[in-house]
């Protein structure tokens, strides 16, 4: 077995990915409820990724974006902080899905897939 890892690139895209095909089980009986919860775990762990492959890529020395990202919001100021929030809910999001049994709704998975797009537009 290959324990190279992954490249955070190829994370976002696995992320991505996987949040597709557990969009599908939302309606089964059985997985419905937990396709949600790990659908908006997936989501947020495709935003740190994605802010990870950012960083590597521009060969900048930081904190780990899932420990850290109050410190990138300080970071790169203003300008960046409607991203930084976005990524902040989706965190938020995760944490009460994995954590708290939370099950998200249609109109949730909306809201964080948009928090999604707006952490890969704006965050870097």
């Amino acid at each position: 077995m290959n324990n190279t890892p992954l490249p955070h690139s190829d994370q976002v895209t696995i992320n991505d990915q996987l949040a597709q095909h557990l969009e599908t089980l939302h309606s089964d009986l059985n997985l419905g409820k937990a396709s949600r919860q790990w659908h908006m775990t997936v989501l947020f762990y495709a935003a740190v990724h994605w802010v990870e492959e950012q960083f590597q890529q521009k060969n900048t020395r930081h904190p780990s974006a899932i420990r850290h990202a109050k410190s990138v919001c300080t970071k790169y100021g203003p300008t960046k902080r409607p991203a930084i929030r976005a990524y902040l809910q989706l965190e938020h999001f995760s944490r009460q899905a994995r954590y708290d049994g939370w099950i998200p709704t249609d109109q949730d998975l909306q809201d964080a897939k948009n928090y999604l797009k707006h952490v890969k537009t704006d965050i870097v």
